[in-house]
């Protein structure tokens, strides 16, 4: 019983930052398909989104990326022990002492920015480099906004309070667009930058302002370094702090390499990446986000076999949804991308592209959302050293696979490359992770993958074919055609996915189906 009061306590959570992260991530697309239809494909697009990676890394750096990740155990465990008034004070102590450091870095930022440039983009034109180096100086105040409402939101979690923080990035997408939509026709992608500070001011912080002070988060400035609880976090932070996990640098090294590459070859990485992005983020992110302030909860209560039991349920349910998408998603690239980028600047040659790096992409959508999960199941156990050393190692043994790719495959090769790191990742955590915790159904679990995805692989390969015979009956290359296609192929892959499936006894899908006939 208490399980199953733990998994609907999940599967609301769930819904709740699904909701949330569905507007968002649609509300991001929109972002990226305002930016092609206000500005195109080309070089200016190059420099805007090259000039996101110092502000991010700063972010990275103070561990305001990874905020819900690190402080959500340390202020779980004060709550377990009875001791939430400690809780408030280390959260005084943490949003105080970081927040000045991440001040300091921002400012060195600002003054060095033209140097940074050069490091961040080394292969753009000097006209690019200086674009780079004013978004990036217009950008970089937004951070100190990232990080304390970071702080803010995961007492929020913590809390098992969701819909505040959950608002926060479709809070910022929505400003970005209209930073775009009303100021990109005057001072072009100027006008993208503006909204990403205003909506870091607005959806980050203040938002989050009040619904900590809702949660009840009492907040005085400490500079009490010597506290436990501050030790703790950063104990926990420095590992993240430190490493050079994929999971984080894959959009920088991506952007490095792509500086040498043909115009416009970042962009349609960002374009593709995004897509990809959508599906990942409302099933692999809200699944992570989600569950773990319970997993950390099992943990602190040593409640090991219903901590596994519950991450079991997770990971099958991520398959269960992601691997058919995602073999999809590579089916039908090009009639997807046809359907969203149609009315914008982008030419044929840059939906062909973003078409093609979208399957690339697509390959690791899955490995993507389970590292969501498993890496929080080490957090929860505080042990953040375990998946920074893995993922840094990979890293750099990943950097010559993004170079020999992306000379023999341009950014198709970029793309590629980052799916083959991130499956690996997610493989490497899987295997310590059940070791740790003594999983029994671990092989189980890999069976059922290897189900699915056999599955999935059939259901693909005759959408494709279905695909290909319809695009010459149909003017696919329209929304309005593309749409045809992308409904008459998707729907024949969605039944052939659940009838293999079947046939190959994949108990797990029953309940869905049972839902969905109910419905």
């Amino acid at each position: 019983m208490a399980a199953f009061t733990l998994n609907r306590r999940i599967a609301q959570s769930t819904g709740i930052v699904m909701a949330s992260v569905l507007a968002s991530r649609l509300l991001g697309f929109l972002r990226e398909w305002l930016v092609a239809h206000q500005i195109g494909s080309n070089a200016i697009t190059d420099a805007y989104y090259a000039a996101f990676t110092l502000p991010d890394f700063l972010n990275y750096l103070v561990a305001g990326g990874s905020l819900s990740v690190i402080f959500i155990p340390v202020f779980t465990k004060y709550l377990s022990e009875n001791q939430e008034e400690e809780g408030w004070r280390v959260f005084s102590i943490v949003a105080t002492f970081m927040g000045l450091v991440l001040v300091g870095l921002v400012l060195a930022a600002e003054i060095f920015a033209p140097q940074l440039a050069h490091v961040i983009a080394p292969g753009f034109a000097p006209a690019e480099k200086a674009r780079v180096v004013f978004l990036t100086r217009l950008m970089l105040p937004a951070q100190v906004c990232f990080y304390l409402g970071g702080v803010m939101a995961a007492v929020q979690y913590a809390k098992a309070r969701f819909i505040v923080p959950s608002l926060a990035p479709v809070i910022y997408n929505l400003l970005i667009i209209l930073g775009g939509w009303l100021l990109a026709p005057r001072i072009g992608i100027t006008g993208f930058a503006a909204g990403v500070l205003a909506g870091a001011l607005v959806g980050n912080f203040l938002l989050q302002v009040y619904g900590a002070a809702r949660a009840g988060a009492r907040f005085r400035p400490s500079l009490n370094w010597r506290h436990p609880g501050f030790r703790l976090f950063v104990r926990l932070a420095i590992p993240i702090m430190l490493a050079l996990s994929l999971v984080f640098t894959d959009d920088w090294i991506i952007r490095w390499f792509g500086s040498y590459l043909e115009p416009a070859s970042i962009t349609w990485l960002s374009y593709a990446k995004t897509l990809m992005r959508v599906p990942l983020g409302v099933v692999g992110q809200a699944v992570g986000v989600a569950s773990f302030p319970f997993l950390a909860q099992l943990y602190s209560e040593n409640k090991l076999d219903e901590l596994n039991r519950t991450l079991n349920t997770t990971l099958r349910g991520l398959t269960l949804l992601l691997v058919p998408v995602s073999a999809l998603t590579m089916a039908l690239s090009s009639p997807l991308v046809y359907l969203v980028f149609s009315h914008t600047r982008l030419r044929a040659a840059d939906l062909n592209a973003t078409a093609s790096t979208l399957v690339f992409f697509s390959v690791g959508m899955f490995a993507w959302a389970a590292q969501y999960t498993l890496a929080r199941a080490f957090y929860a156990a505080r042990d953040t050293l375990t998946p920074a050393v893995i993922g840094t190692g990979l890293t750099f043994l990943n950097i010559p696979v993004y170079w020999l790719l992306a000379r023999r495959y341009q950014h198709l090769g970029l793309a590629l490359a980052s799916s083959l790191g991130i499956i690996v990742y997610s493989v490497v955590l899987f295997v310590l992770l059940n070791r740790r915790t003594a999983n029994r159904d671990a092989a189980s679990l890999v069976r059922f993958f290897l189900k699915v995805s056999a599955s999935s692989a059939l259901a693909a390969a005759v959408c494709s074919l279905l695909s290909g015979w319809l695009k010459p009956h149909i003017a696919w290359q329209t929304t309005h055609g593309a749409f045809l296609v992308l409904v008459a192929a998707s729907s024949v892959g969605c039944v052939l996915t659940v009838v293999v499936s079947k046939a190959l006894g994949v108990r797990e899908l029953d309940p869905y189906l049972r839902k969905l006939v109910f419905w």
